[in-house]
């Protein structure tokens, strides 16, 4: 048995899922098994796939298109790696990623799920995400601070919990996920360098995001509820501001209808307990300040 399963999903990926294998196979860290998963492709991305050899890849071919969602789940009931880890098939891995990763939960049982730092330019500064769990949880509120592709998380934990993806966020299936285990296990981020995180016009962000945003309201909107609210549209409209850095104090209306929407949220939070107070506050006033984590 493998200490660490990789899931990577595959569809019409041809121009990058050799490198994306590629930069697993080198790994410094050997103990693994890469569970490559061919979801329809008709660029010729499974041929591509089937040149390696090397015995640590398990290759599915399928012949029709099921849906990320559906192979992500796949990939976690085939996992059988004490970790189980995430790449995506156009990004690249850092040599040492696994062993870092595994190294840091291996010193510390009481983290289940952990993600990294990644850059988008080859050399590039790294996007550094909050690091503690408090951290993460309050600020996924508002955006997803864990990146996917460098994720890993205690195989335990999926099958205590029979943590699956869920399709009724399509495009946010991990930002969906990320909110629901921030209230059942520790989450972390490293901020070391983990991945080159490709840009380009064929990724979902490009191409859905009018239902990813959809469901990223929706995500926010159950926890939201947890604080005992359901936002008006002119209050999600305020979100989206708080979300964007798009706070304007020259708008003096705008600006207190902010301040406004702050202080409520703080109330609900000290009342209902869901997210420290400390840390909301200091969300909120660095999403008031122009100041991005």
């Amino acid at each position: 048995m493998p200490r660490v399963s990789i899931i990577m999903p595959v569809y019409n990926n041809a121009a990058f899922v050799q490198e994306a294998i590629h930069s697993m196979l080198i790994q410094t860290f050997k103990d693994f098994e890469l569970i490559v998963i061919d979801d329809g492709s008709k660029d010729g991305s499974a041929e591509l796939i089937d040149q390696f050899k090397d015995p640590r890849i398990r290759k599915i071919i399928h012949r029709q298109n099921r849906g990320v969602v559906s192979v992500l789940n796949e990939g976690l009931g085939l996992a059988t790696g004490e970790y189980i880890a995430r790449m995506d098939s156009d990004d690249i891995s850092t040599p040492d990623r696994l062993n870092i990763q595994v190294s840091f939960m291996d010193q510390n049982p009481a983290v289940g799920l952990s993600a990294g730092a990644f850059t988008t330019i080859i050399g590039g500064r790294p996007k550094i995400n909050p690091f503690s769990h408090e951290e993460i949880k309050t600020w996924l509120l508002f955006h997803c601070c864990i990146a996917h592709p460098t994720v890993i998380m205690r195989n335990s934990i999926v099958q205590q919990l029979g943590v699956r993806y869920d399709s009724n966020y399509p495009h946010a299936e991990d930002y969906e996920l990320w909110n629901r285990l921030a209230f059942q296990t520790q989450l972390a981020n490293l901020p070391v360098n983990m991945l080159y995180y490709r840009t380009h016009s064929g990724q979902v962000s490009h191409l859905h995001r009018a239902i990813q945003n959809d469901s990223a309201r929706r995500v926010r909107q159950r926890q939201f509820s947890r604080l005992g609210l359901h936002l008006s549209d002119e209050e999600n409209r305020i979100m989206l501001d708080f979300i964007h850095f798009n706070i304007n104090p020259a708008d003096y209306p705008g600006y207190f209808r902010a301040v406004g929407f702050a202080r409520w949220l703080l109330e609900q939070n000290a009342k209902h307990r869901v997210y420290d107070q400390q840390m909301l506050n200091m969300a909120l006033s660095r999403c008031i300040s122009h100041l991005p984590y």
